[in-house]
Order: structure tokens, then C-alpha cells, then sequence
């Protein structure tokens, strides 16, 4: 009986130990390319999607959960530090300085990470083909949003080897991306934006039910103590909230209402999973779990000498 639901969880689970292989080259990568860590990220969008050009209101589609002035404020930065150029409508395109820091370190890492990888032969390139079969049917998939995470992710790779622990770590962060994909297009038609839904799924999870433990747990959003006040008596309002001993708790209809989310979100994700025979799903699962492990064994040795 298949189950991918494990299987998802091994995929996040084995991508978490790929770039600990080359954390140690990573570090001293991003200092030299980067003059601030938070230009990485519009400059990483900008050249997967080029020419086309970043704005705040495609960054905010990608991470719909943080605030659109801090979109806003880091793009301008990161173009007045050279890493991007005004382009068209108010957009920005990767400069020169900006693909070429990229390219730099992307090539860096993957280069790193197939040189230690003992995860050979066949049993790689094998699991990068039933990744690589799975990700072509996500593109395919039929959500009501568009596939947006999916195709900056997949269209701005960087060209690797086919069948090696480069290919798979891009794999793997395209199955990411299309999670997010699932999720966003099942909370949209709930018809709030994404900080409100993230504030309700913080509530509804027990994680952060009050304004301090927010601005606590989500300072990269770059929301203020009175955002979350205003969000906190917005979904009160709407009767899915209510204010409790300690915090805010989940009502009877929030529950429902988020409860529900997960589902389409799991229904959205598995979908395109049928282009696996069950045989394949376990044989993927086996496959991850072989190269966590082996990873995981790698990471150990480094340690130690």
C-alpha cells in the first residue's frame, strides 16, 4: 500500500542534508558575493526568471505571508547595491553583478556537493528520474491559482549533470516549491490575504496566539506589533478567533476553516503523485532514505576529523 505522505517527509528531510555538505565553502561564499545576506533572495528570483523582471507584487505572489513594503524597501537596496537594475513598470532585472554573484556561488555549491557525494551509480540516477517524472507532472497540475513557486523554481536552474546529488537537490526544491503552490492556490479562495492566513494558521496550531509571541516568531516578515493587533482583531471579527486565557484560540468555524485548507492543500499536492506506480512511490521512498542516510554518514565523518 502506498503511502506519500512518508514519502513527502523523507524529501524534506533528506534536502535538509544536502546543503550541510557544503555548509563549510557555503559561508565564506555568500560574504564575498553578497554584501547583505537579504539580497540573496530578490537576486536568486531575479535571475531564475530573467529577463523577465521582479516586482513586488510577483515577490509577494512567491511569499505572500511577509510584508509587501519590506518586498518594497529590499529591492530597491539590493538595486542600489548593484545586484539588480530598474527595469519596465516599476520592475527589477538581475544585473551583471547580480547573475554573476548567482552563477558564482550556485556553481560553488554544486560543485562542492558532487564532489563529496557517495551516493553513486545507478541508485542516483534513479532517484533523480522518478523525482524528475513526478516534478514534469506538478507542472501539469490543475490548481486554481497558478503554478507560480513551481516555475521560478524549475525554470531557473542552474545547468547540472543529469543523474547527479546537483539534479536531485534541484528536485527537491522544485517539490518544495509546488507544496507551496498547493497550499497557496487552497487558502486563496478562502478569500483573506497571506499574512491573515498565516496569523490564523499560527492561532490555529498553538505555535504564537498572542501579539508578543508573533513579532517574536516572525520578525522576517517585517510586520510591526500593530499589524498583528489589526490582524488578531480582523479575524475575531470574522468569528474564527477568540481571545482565550494565555492568547487567542481557534473557534469551532477558524478550525473548520483551516482544517479544511490542509486538506485541499493535500489534495492539490498528491494529485499529479499518480503518475507513480505504487511500486515506484516505494521505491522513491527507499531511495530518499538511502541518501539521507548517507549523507547523514558523511556529515558525521566531517565532524569528527
Amino acid at each position: 500500500m502506498r503511502d506519500e505522505r512518508i514519502v513527502w517527509e523523507l524529501m524534506g528531510e533528506t534536502s535538509a542534508t544536502i546543503f550541510p555538505l557544503a555548509q563549510e565553502i557555503m559561508g565564506p561564499q555568500f560574504e564575498k558575493h553578497f554584501t547583505e545576506q537579504r539580497f540573496y533572495g530578490p537576486t536568486f528570483i531575479a535571475a531564475q526568471i530573467a529577463p523577465k523582471s521582479i516586482s513586488v507584487d510577483l515577490y509577494s505572489k512567491r511569499n505572500p505571508y511577509a510584508r509587501p513594503e519590506g518586498f518594497a524597501t529590499t529591492l530597491a537596496d539590493a538595486a542600489e547595491s548593484g545586484y539588480l537594475d530598474r527595469g519596465g513598470k516599476g520592475g527589477y532585472v538581475v544585473s551583471e553583478k547580480g547573475a554573476n554573484a548567482i552563477q558564482t556561488v550556485h556553481d560553488a555549491f554544486y560543485s562542492h556537493i558532487n564532489e563529496v557525494n557517495l551516493f553513486f551509480g545507478n541508485k542516483l540516477e534513479e532517484l533523480a528520474a522518478l523525482l524528475d517524472k513526478l516534478v514534469e507532472a506538478c507542472t501539469k497540475a490543475d490548481l486554481s491559482n497558478e503554478i507560480l513557486c513551481l516555475d521560478i523554481s524549475r525554470n531557473g536552474h542552474p545547468r547540472v549533470e543529469a543523474g547527479s546529488l546537483a539534479q536531485v537537490d534541484q528536485l527537491l526544491d522544485d517539490m518544495n516549491a509546488f507544496r507551496d503552490d498547493a497550499h497557496i492556490s487552497a487558502w486563496t479562495p478562502v478569500g483573506v490575504d497571506g499574512h491573515t492566513w498565516e496569523i490564523l494558521s499560527f492561532v490555529w496550531n498553538g505555535e504564537a496566539n498572542t501579539v508578543e509571541k508573533l513579532v517574536e516568531r516572525l520578525p522576517y516578515r517585517t510586520y510591526l506589533a500593530e499589524d498583528y493587533t489589526a490582524t488578531l482583531n480582523d479575524l475575531t471579527e470574522r468569528g474564527w478567533i477568540e481571545p482565550g486565557e494565555g492568547g487567542y484560540q481557534i473557534t469551532a468555524e477558524g478550525k473548520h476553516i483551516r482544517d479544511d485548507a490542509e486538506v485541499a492543500t493535500d489534495n492539490n499536492f498528491f494529485a499529479p503523485w499518480k503518475v507513480l506506480s505504487d511500486d515506484e512511490v516505494a521505491r522513491l521512498g527507499e531511495l530518499l532514505k538511502d541518501l539521507k542516510e548517507t549523507n547523514l554518514k558523511i556529515a558525521k565523518e566531517n565532524k569528527t576529523e
